[in-house]
């Protein structure tokens, strides 16, 4: 018997319903490697990102955000490059775990009434996670 003071939330229905609702959920960032060939390093939107990546990387020590990103990135090596040949400064990071968080779709108060727009909810913060937080390299 169901308490009526209990939610019930079954994760495969709650994922198909996000899988439905997201409208991005990849971003591909290009840059140029130091032949000047474009490369491509794909990272998950942030809401996709998996919780064990983040345990296992804040096991491990180190700065758990660009470890997290790296152990996200496809390919992976990218992300190396990405790092060292296209020297990505930590402004850059920033705004690319923006682009990551506000590209999901899944903001909070968003309801079936919202109009479509690139503009972010008003209200929403920016990640607060010890993931998400560049340090100074």
């Amino acid at each position: 018997m169901s308490k009526p003071n209990r939610k019930v939330i079954r994760l495969q229905q709650m994922r198909a319903q996000r899988a439905s609702a997201a409208k991005v959920q990849f971003v591909d960032v290009v840059f140029e490697n130091a032949d000047g060939v474009e490369e491509t390093c794909t990272f998950p939107v942030q809401d996709n990102w998996p919780l064990e990546v983040i345990e296992e990387v804040e096991e491990k020590g180190g700065n758990a955000n660009l470890n997290v990103l790296r152990e996200i990135a496809r390919p992976v090596e990218a992300f190396d490059r990405l790092v060292k040949v296209a020297h990505l400064t930590v402004g850059e990071l920033k705004e690319i775990i923006e682009q990551m968080d506000g590209e999901a779709g899944t903001d909070q108060g968003e309801d079936s009434s919202s109009s479509p727009s690139s503009e972010s909810t008003p209200g929403a913060s920016a990640p607060t996670s010890s993931a998400t937080t560049p340090a100074a390299a």
